[in-house]
């Protein structure tokens, strides 16, 4: 066999490797903001049940999610304190 289909072979191989390594850091953080949509919206879900019953509310919807789901905790803190000083 000849050096260069050798080179070939592995510089494919090399290539391969760089694309998948390329491609599953964006998949992971893609899962990662679903993941934590998903308690925001939990979280959500029970800070208006909670809420009810001294009548605060929160809207529940795909700004207010997203939001708290990239931020997190301080997210959600962020968004009650909006919504006492604006409303």
């Amino acid at each position: 066999m000849s050096y260069g289909i050798i080179f070939a072979a592995l510089f494919i191989l090399f290539l391969i490797y760089i694309v998948v390594k390329v491609m599953i850091v964006p998949i992971q953080w893609i899962v990662k903001i679903l993941v934590n949509s998903v308690v925001a919206l939990i979280g959500l879900i029970v800070l208006n049940i909670i809420g009810s019953f001294v009548g605060f509310h929160l809207p529940v919807n795909f700004v207010t999610v997203l939001g708290v789901g990239v931020l997190g905790v301080p997210g959600l803190i962020l968004l009650i304190i909006m919504h006492l000083l604006f409303i």
